[in-house]
């Protein structure tokens, strides 16, 4: 007996007859059929720990859908899909709320697509999937089961041009389906006694012909078919198949296909089964490759109630690691910002401690280099009085007397107030040209201009006032 965990992305349920469950999920290197007693026995295992599963998929019976072929002009099976929703009312008289439905492709003929529309009731379904639900399996993928069936084949044996039937039969039940290129096309399911091997195989002999003439044309003569399921029932099919007359122009190529392996759960470990519950093992193999490969994705009878509540439950998953992601970084960066002013508290600490031995030595030091600093701003001018005695003489006309000059400073500027005396009114208003070639004296501008007379004649009197040009030199 192998034990372990099974964790895996998808698994697919079908349910036989009996209660047994199939369930197939990836084990190791591929998927795996596994039995269960019943649905309440595959409870326990996912209670348990020992099945984990994100995504489920259920096949749904034949029996419980209506199935109705219709041509659409589209290029592609996408855009058939979105056309099905309007040729609804013509398929079946029921609103279309009330129904749920899907579609596979048939075939192409030039720019139509012949494609077949499973429908089945939303009420109808809904009962069929309780069961499922009451043990906290919410399907994602729900699949005829033909399909699933179909596409068991297709893996099993690859697809091959052309018409053919797939014949899955067990002690009590057979199903029989037709495809063309690989395409489903159409299937039949069939009660059998079971106590007569050669009658039962007589019956599918006749539903594999009654398909075969469905078919058009040439397509009759060139069908293959595949056989699995009880030996008997398969070695019977295929020796009544070897006995058609020559004149019947069939000539079939019949393949005996493996049956699926079936491992049985029992406390907590996996042996292997020879249960006869090979259909449904097929059935749940099938559908666990067309889940995991996301195939005929337009198939899906999942009710739109069920896609919404996905959809939220993703959404709200997104929510919370958007969240937690954000809370993340902003906990990073405040960790680095943390981190960075630990660096900077460390290294301001060393110097600390190495500035604490001459930090009395150092605050004498920096008072003394200020005052130094004061004196030298006090000082850095006083050149500039000689140099503005030395401008005025050079730069005053002769017509011109100074009899006053007062020096002003603050702490932005320096100006320098004139008084004095000129012969005439035009030569004290000429000053100012006189003196614009002054390096250090900027224009002088005449505030007061007033002509006293004298004994013997007259005097001009001005005022003036001046900036004083580079402060900092």
């Amino acid at each position: 007996m192998r034990t372990g965990r099974i964790k895996t992305e998808w698994a697919s349920l079908s349910m036989a007859q009996d209660g047994n469950v199939i369930v197939c999920a990836k084990r190791g290197d591929g998927p795996c059929c596994m039995r269960f007693n019943s649905l309440e026995h595959l409870k326990q295992a996912i209670d348990n720990k020992k099945i984990l599963v994100k995504k489920w998929a259920v096949a749904v019976p034949g029996s419980l859908c209506i199935l109705k072929p219709v041509a659409l002009p589209a290029l592609d099976l996408a855009e058939a899909a979105k056309m099905v929703e309007f040729e609804l009312p013509s398929l079946v008289p029921l609103p279309p709320e009330t129904i749920v439905y899907g579609c596979t492709l048939l075939n192409k003929q030039d720019n139509i697509l012949n494609v077949l529309v499973c429908i089945v009731k939303l009420k109808t379904l809904n009962q069929y999937l309780e069961p499922y639900k009451a043990i906290g399996t919410e399907p994602q993928r729900i699949i005829l089961d033909s399909l699933a069936i179909q596409n068991w084949f297709n893996t099993t044996v690859a697809a091959t041009q052309g018409p053919g039937v797939g014949v899955f039969v067990n002690k009590h039940h057979c199903v029989v389906l037709t495809s063309i290129d690989g395409n489903f096309h159409k299937a039949a399911e069939l009660t059998l006694s079971g106590a007569d091997v050669a009658t039962s195989s007589r019956e599918i002999v006749e539903e594999i012909l009654n398909q075969r003439e469905e078919l058009s044309g040439s397509l009759k003569k060139t069908t293959f078919i595949l056989l699995a399921g009880a030996k008997e029932y398969v070695s019977a099919i295929k020796r009544l198949l070897s006995l058609m007359p020559p004149e019947s122009a069939f000539t079939p190529k019949v393949t005996v296909v493996g049956n699926p392996q079936i491992t049985y759960y029992e406390d907590g470990g996996y042996k292997h089964d020879n249960n006869s519950n090979r259909c449904e093992a097929a059935v749940a193999a099938g559908l666990h490759e067309l889940a995991a490969n996301s195939k005929l994705p337009h198939s899906n009878l999942l009710p739109q109630h069920y896609v919404r509540s996905s959809q939220r439950k993703l959404l709200l998953f997104n929510c919370f690691v958007t969240g937690g992601l954000s809370l993340l970084l902003l906990l990073l960066l405040w960790l680095c910002l943390a981190a960075t002013n630990w660096r900077i508290a460390r290294v301001s600490h060393k110097i600390e401690l190495q500035i604490a031995p001459i930090e009395h030595i150092a605050g004498s030091v920096e008072s003394k280099r200020q005052r130094v600093k004061a004196i030298q701003k006090q000082l850095s001018h006083r050149g500039q009085i000689t140099q503005i005695a030395e401008e005025l003489y050079r730069y005053t006309p002769k017509t011109i007397s100074i009899s006053e000059l007062r020096f002003t400073s603050t702490h932005s500027k320096a100006s320098i107030e004139i008084k004095g005396q000129a012969d005439s009114l035009s030569s004290a208003f000429e000053y100012t040209d006189a003196m614009s070639k002054a390096d250090l004296l900027d224009k002088i501008q005449i505030i007061n201009v007033q002509q006293i007379p004298r004994p013997g004649g007259s005097v001009v009197e001005f005022k003036a006032n001046c900036v004083i040009r580079r402060l900092t030199q």
